[in-house]
């Protein structure tokens, strides 16, 4: 479905973000991508869903090379949600919110309400349709940002940090609402290896640009040795397990 290959990405300031970054992401598929804060995580997603182009190496979605010319296909397909989900919702309430974007795509008002509704009450989530996103919960805001982002129905779902300053119940509810999908592939960048645990089938670490390790969960992640090579410590889980 997608594959990176040998992408090289350095930000005006000369800072070499990506390294030779080989990557492949199965229809359907959960992976994880972890790793310690500056090894990339975030500028190989923002590639992933086109808002960055590669200075160097390929992105191929389903067999079709991206290049400048067709670099909406990778827009369409891939759904990314931001770390800060303040970044995202920006209309005077969440209905409102998760029609602009189906409206933008030319989606009749009234179809792109209907299905919005439709997204929050499977969401469970309906109760919020009217409130402002500033007056929401950080849990609430994200799974605001989430339903907005599953409304327009992407073949691939990016989690930029999804627990970030979530509390314990809203947390979960993120992770159960991941797992009930069916319809998406999901890239999760995350510094959360226990929730990469609950919700991914397997994970690439990256270190300085570059894919330092790849494998199935949870045996990846069980190996501290390879985790404190890469800035990274045990899952919660297993930490207890091997004092």
């Amino acid at each position: 479905m997608l594959k990176i290959k040998n992408l090289y990405y350095s930000y005006p300031d000369g800072h070499a973000a990506l390294n030779g970054v080989n990557l492949e992401l199965k229809r359907g598929e959960r992976l994880a991508l972890v790793g310690a804060n500056g090894s990339g995580k975030s500028t190989l997603l923002l590639h992933i869903a086109g808002a960055l182009a590669a200075q160097r190496g390929e992105i191929i979605l389903n067999n079709k090379l991206i290049n400048a010319n067709n670099i909406n296909l990778l827009r369409e397909a891939a759904g990314l949600i931001f770390q800060e989900p303040d970044d995202q919702l920006f209309m005077p309430s969440v209905l409102e919110d998760l029609c602009f974007g189906l409206i933008a795509n030319n989606i009749d008002a009234k179809v792109a309400k209907s299905r919005a509704v439709e997204m929050l009450n499977n969401l469970n989530i309906a109760h919020l349709a009217e409130r402002p996103p500033h007056k929401l919960s950080g849990g609430e805001k994200r799974m605001a940002a989430l339903a907005g982002i599953l409304v327009m129905n992407p073949e691939i779902l990016i989690l930029d940090e999804p627990s970030a300053a979530l509390d314990p119940k809203a947390r979960r509810t993120v992770i159960n609402t991941l797992n009930n999908l069916t319809h998406q592939a999901i890239l999760l960048a995350t510094h959360d290896l226990d929730m990469a645990l609950d919700v991914c089938e397997r994970a690439i670490i990256l270190n300085n640009g570059q894919v330092a390790a790849s494998g199935k969960l949870p045996e990846l992640l069980q190996d501290e040795s390879l985790l404190i090579q890469n800035g990274l410590e045990l899952p919660l889980r297993y930490f207890n397990h091997q004092r």
